[in-house]
C-alpha cells in the first residue's frame, strides 16, 4: 500500500473524520544522499541539505526491488553536458545549489565539484545510475507520528526520511591516451549498450587489458567508497561486474522525504515551511557560483602547479606576493559565497519572497575581486615571462641572479652594488637589467645581450651572468654591463690605438667606474678580445706513479719549441719541473743519475714506490700564438704507501680544483705496455665521476708515453682499458683516435743527458731523432685538438655533490669565525671593547697550515693566535 494511504488512514482513524480543508498536502522531496549516515527515521533540513539528528524510535524497515531503469551516459570531450558536472551527475537544483553554496560537506558523488577542469577533446565522462532496492516503512506510522511530535524536531529540521534508495552511483572522468582513442571508445560504448540492455558484462582479456592500462588518468566519483580509491580502469570494470549480482555491497543512492509539518496535521500549517525554488529561478545564481568556483580553481592550479613548477625556486619574493594575492583572493570569494548563502537561506525559510532575489543579489563579482584577479592573472603572465626569459638565458651560458637575494636596495651605493656582483671572479661579465627597462628599451637589451653571446663563442673563459633587479628597490636607470678591472686591464692592454679612437667617437666623455656610464659603451669596448694573455687551457694530468707525468711535461714543451733534435741541441732544454732518472753508462749497466733543473721541494726523487710529485701545482706554457695551456701536475696513484696516501692525494686534487673555474680536459697518462691495469683506476674514475658530474667523460684524453717500443701505439694497454671502461654501465667512455696521443719521453732524456756530457752511440742517436718527429708530429696534433676543446664550467656542466660538499668545506672556516667573534664581541660588550673582523681576499689564494707551529701574539689588549698562510702555486 502506497505510504500516502497510510499517513491518511492514520489520520481519519485519530481525528474520527475525513482531513479538513487546511490539512498541508503531502509534497515529498527527493534528494541525493550526499551524507551516507541517513536511515529511516533521520531529520533533514531542506534549507540547508544536512542531515541534524534522529527521532528517538525503534522502526525496521522493509526493503523491495526497485523497477526503476538504469542511467547511463557518455560523452566525449568538450561539450554543453560537461559545463556543470553536477547536473550530468543527476543531483536536482537544489541540492547543487547547497553545494555551491558550499552548505554541505561534499564526498562520494558530490566531489565531482573538485574535479580539475582539464576536460579537453581526450577527456571522456561514463556515468552510471542504477537502482537497486527501497528502504520503507510498512507499519509503526502511529509511533512515528507520535515521535515526531514528542520531539522538538520543528526548530532544527524541515524533513525527515521515509524512504532510502539503494544501488550505484558512478562518474567515471577518463583521459585517453593520443592515438588510442577509437579503440577505448568502442569499448566504452559496448560497455554502455551492455548495461542498458540488462546484457552480461564482458571479460576483460589480456590485450583489452593492455588497451586499458594505456588510460593515463582515471577519476572515480561514487557513493560506494571502494571504487573511488580505485585509479586502474581494468580494476573497475571488474568492480564493477561483481556489484552487479552482488547488492549487498550497493550503497545509499536516495533520501525521500516527508514534510515535517505534514505529520503534524491541521496544526502543522503555523510550522516553518521549505520554499522550493524552481530550476529557471536560480539558473543565473547557480551559474555564477560555478564560473566563480572553476576560475578560483583554475588560478589556483595555475599559481600553485604550473608556475611553482615552472619557477623551481627561482623569484621566490614576488611568487610569494602573488601567492599572498590569491589568498586574499580565496578569502574575498568566501565572503561573497557568505553573503549569497544568508540571502538564499532567508528565502528558504520564507523570511524574504523569492521575486527579491534578482534585487538583493548581484550576480556581478565585486569590483575588489575583479581588481584583484586582474592583479594577480598579470602578475603571473609577467613572472612567466621573466622565467622562461631566464631559462633561454641559462641555455645560452648565462647565470642568473635575483640581487634582491643578495640583499641590494637603494640604499647602497652602486661601487658597493659593483663589489657585491662581481666578488673575487675576474672573469665575469655582468648584464645589469630589469623588466621594466626591456620593455621599454628593447633593441638596446637585445644588441647588448646578443653582443655578449656573440663574445663568449670567442672567449670561453668569461663568465656571463644577468643581474636582475625587477625585485630590488634599487632603481635602474638604463641596462648597462659591467665587468671586473681585471677584465678592463686586459681590455686596454690589447685594444690598438684605432680601436680606442673608435671608442672615443662612440663615446665622447672617457668611460668612468660608475655603473651607467660604463652602458654608453659597446661590447665590444667593454669585453676584452682573446689574446695570450688571458686564453688558457686547463689540463688535469693524472696517472699512476712513476709512469712520468712530470717528464711528459717537460717533454712536450720541448717538442713544440723544438722542431728537430738537431735544432733542440743547439739550444738549452726547456725543462718547467726538475727532473732526476738513472741512464747505463756501459754494457756492464753501471748506472748514472741525470739531474737538471732547478731544486723544486714539490718534487721528491729519493723515495722510490712513492709519487714524486707530493702536491699538486700548475704549469703554463704557450702553445699557440693566441692561446696558453695550463697542465695540472698531480701526486700518482698506485702510492706504495697504500690506499689511504691515494684517497689523500685524490682529496689534495679536488682541494686544488676549488681554485679554478673551468677545466678543458682530463688527461689520463699510461705506459702502452703494461700487463694489468692499476687497481686503484677503478677508485680513482669513480671519484671523478662523482666530483665532476658523468659529462665529465666527453673531456677524457688518453696519452701514452714511452711508445717508441710500441711503434708509437697505444699497445697491449687498450684493450685492458677498453675492459675496464665496460665496467662503468651507462658510462660510454670514448677511447678514440681523436682523443688518444702516443709520446716518446725518452728522446727527451737523451736531451737531457747531453747537457750532462752523456755520450750516445750513433745508431742511438738516430732512433732518437725519428722518435723526436715522431713525438713532435703528434704533439702539434695534440695542441690543436687541446685548442678546440670546449670548457667544462663549474656550475654550469661541472656540477656535483662532491663539488657542493668542497665547496661547503671551504665556507665552514669563516662562519665559524665569525661566529667565534660575536662570541667574544658579547663578552668584551661590557668592557667597551670589540673585535672587528675586516675580510681580505687572498691574492694569490692562500692556504692555512696546520703543520707551521703557531705562536699568540698581543694585539692591543688582546692574545690572538695567528694561522700561518702558504700560497698555493700560481694559477
Amino acid at each position: 500500500m502506497p505510504l500516502r494511504k497510510y499517513f491518511d488512514a492514520f489520520l481519519n482513524a485519530a481525528v474520527g473524520n475525513v482531513p479538513e480543508a487546511n490539512e498541508p498536502a503531502l509534497i515529498n522531496l527527493k534528494r541525493i544522499a550526499i551524507d551516507q549516515s541517513g536511515s529511516i527515521g533521520s531529520f533533514y533540513n531542506a534549507c540547508e541539505d544536512n542531515i541534524t539528528g534522529r527521532l528517538n524510535a525503534t522502526v525496521k524497515p522493509e526493503i523491495r526491488k526497485s523497477l526503476q531503469q538504469i542511467v547511463c551516459k557518455l560523452t566525449k570531450g568538450r561539450v554543453a553536458e560537461c559545463q556543470n558536472l553536477l547536473k550530468f551527475a543527476d543531483i536536482d537544483h537544489q541540492l547543487r545549489l547547497s553545494i555551491c553554496l558550499e552548505l554541505i560537506r561534499v564526498t562520494g558523488i558530490a566531489s565531482v565539484i573538485n574535479n580539475p577542469p582539464l576536460i579537453d577533446d581526450h577527456t571522456r565522462l561514463f556515468y552510471i545510475y542504477q537502482e537497486s532496492s527501497i528502504e520503507f516503512y510498512e507499519n509503526d506510522l502511529h509511533k512515528l507520528k507520535k515521535s515526531v511530535k514528542l520531539s522538538t524536531c520543528e526548530t532544527f529540521a524541515t524533513h525527515i526520511i521515509t524512504e532510502i534508495v539503494l544501488g550505484i552511483h558512478l562518474l567515471l572522468v577518463l583521459r585517453l591516451p593520443l592515438g588510442y582513442e577509437n579503440p577505448i571508445d568502442m569499448f566504452l560504448q559496448k560497455w554502455k549498450e551492455n548495461l542498458l540492455n540488462s546484457k552480461p558484462m564482458v571479460k576483460i582479456d589480456a590485450q583489452l587489458k593492455t588497451l586499458l592500462d594505456k588510460v593515463l588518468s582515471t577519476t572515480v566519483y561514487s557513493n560506494i567508497d571502494a571504487l573511488t580509491k580505485m585509479k586502474n580502469l581494468p580494476d573497475i570494470y571488474e568492480k564493477l561486474i561483481k556489484l552487479q549480482t552482488n547488492d549487498n555491497e550497493h550503497k545509499k543512492l536516495k533520501y525521500v522525504l516527508c514534510p515535517i509539518r505534514w505529520l503534524f496535521d491541521r496544526h502543522g500549517v503555523n510550522l516553518p515551511d521549505f520554499i522550493s525554488c524552481q530550476p529557471e529561478e536560480v539558473e543565473n545564481l547557480e551559474h555564477y557560483l560555478m564560473q566563480q568556483k572553476s576560475e578560483l580553481k583554475l588560478l589556483n592550479f595555475r599559481i600553485n602547479h604550473d608556475l611553482s613548477e615552472l619557477l623551481q625556486g627561482s623569484c621566490q619574493s614576488v611568487f610569494k606576493t602573488i601567492t599572498e594575492e590569491l589568498s586574499k583572493l580565496q578569502a574575498l570569494h568566501m565572503n561573497d559565497i557568505e553573503r549569497l548563502k544568508t540571502v538564499v537561506l532567508k528565502i528558504r525559510k520564507g523570511i524574504i519572497p523569492l521575486s527579491s532575489l534578482e534585487k538583493q543579489v548581484s550576480l556581478d563579482p565585486p569590483i575588489d575581486i575583479q581588481q584583484l584577479i586582474k592583479n594577480i592573472t598579470t602578475r603571473a603572465k609577467e613572472l612567466e615571462f621573466r622565467v622562461k626569459r631566464i631559462k633561454q638565458m641559462r641555455e645560452n651560458g648565462f647565470e642568473y641572479c635575483d640581487v634582491e637575494n643578495l640583499g641590494i636596495t637603494d640604499q647602497l651605493k652602486e661601487n658597493r652594488i659593483r663589489d657585491m656582483l662581481l666578488g673575487n671572479d675576474s672573469r665575469k661579465v655582468i648584464l645589469f637589467s630589469n623588466d621594466e627597462l626591456m620593455k621599454s628599451d628593447e633593441l638596446t637589451f637585445t644588441e647588448l645581450y646578443s653582443e655578449m653571446i656573440e663574445k663568449r663563442k670567442k672567449n670561453p673563459g668569461i663568465c656571463l651572468v644577468y643581474a636582475d633587479f625587477t625585485s630590488s628597490t634599487y632603481k635602474l636607470e638604463k641596462t648597462l654591463i659591467v665587468l671586473s678591472d681585471d677584465l678592463k686591464e686586459k681590455q686596454n692592454q690589447s685594444q690598438s690605438p684605432s680601436t680606442v679612437n673608435n671608442i672615443r667617437e662612440k663615446s665622447p666623455s672617457p668611460p668612468q667606474p660608475s655603473l651607467q656610464q660604463t652602458s654608453s659603451q659597446s661590447l665590444d669596448q667593454t669585453l676584452p678580445i682573446s689574446s695570450s694573455s688571458n686564453e688558457f687551457i686547463n689540463i688535469l694530468l693524472l696517472g699512476e706513479s712513476g709512469v712520468g707525468k712530470s717528464t711528459f711535461i717537460n717533454a712536450f714543451a720541448n717538442y713544440l719549441h723544438f722542431e728537430s733534435l738537431d735544432e733542440a741541441e743547439k739550444g738549452k732544454p726547456i725543462v718547467i719541473i726538475p727532473v732526476s732518472f738513472e741512464i747505463a753508462l756501459n754494457d756492464n749497466f753501471d748506472e748514472k743519475t741525470i739531474k737538471f733543473g732547478e731544486f723544486d721541494s714539490n718534487e721528491n726523487h729519493n723515495n722510490a714506490g712513492q709519487s714524486v710529485t707530493q702536491q699538486c701545482k700548475s704549469y703554463a706554457f704557450n702553445i699557440s700564438n693566441e692561446r696558453k695551456l695550463r697542465i695540472i701536475d698531480t701526486p700518482g696513484f698506485g702510492d706504495t704507501r697504500g690506499d689511504n696516501q691515494d684517497n689523500l692525494n685524490m682529496e689534495e686534487i679536488f682541494a686544488f680544483l676549488h681554485n679554478i673555474n673551468y677545466l678543458n680536459g682530463i688527461c689520463l697518462l699510461f705506459k702502452p705496455e703494461v700487463v694489468k691495469l692499476n687497481p686503484y683506476l677503478q677508485s680513482c674514475c669513480s671519484q671523478l665521476f662523482q666530483y665532476f658530474g658523468e659529462n665529465i667523460l666527453d673531456h677524457f684524453i688518453f696519452c701514452f708515453t714511452n711508445a717508441r717500443s710500441t711503434f708509437f701505439a697505444p699497445g697491449n694497454t687498450r684493450p685492458l682499458l677498453e675492459e675496464f671502461f665496460s665496467s662503468f654501465h651507462e658510462k660510454k667512455i670514448p677511447l678514440k683516435k681523436t682523443n688518444t696521443f702516443c709520446f716518446d719521453s725518452e728522446s727527451f732524456r737523451y736531451l737531457v743527458a747531453m747537457q750532462d756530457s752523456f755520450e750516445f752511440y750513433s745508431t742511438e742517436r738516430e732512433e732518437i731523432e725519428q722518435s723526436w718527429l715522431r713525438s713532435v708530429t703528434e704533439s702539434k696534433r695534440f695542441s690543436n685538438f687541446l685548442c678546440k676543446q670546449s670548457s667544462y664550467r663549474k656550475n654550469i656542466e661541472w656540477q656535483s655533490m662532491e663539488d657542493a660538499r668542497f665547496q661547503i668545506n671551504f665556507m665552514i672556516r669563516p662562519i665559524v669565525e665569525t661566529m667565534r667573534n660575536v662570541l667574544r664581541n658579547i663578552i668584551l660588550f661590557d668592557l667597551h671593547a670589540s673585535i672587528k673582523l675586516s675580510a681580505k681576499p687572498a691574492i694569490p689564494s692562500s692556504t692555512i697550515c696546520y703543520k707551521c707551529s703557531r705562536q699568540p701574539g698581543k694585539y692591543d689588549r688582546f692574545w690572538i693566535l695567528p694561522d700561518h698562510l702558504h700560497n698555493p702555486p700560481k694559477m
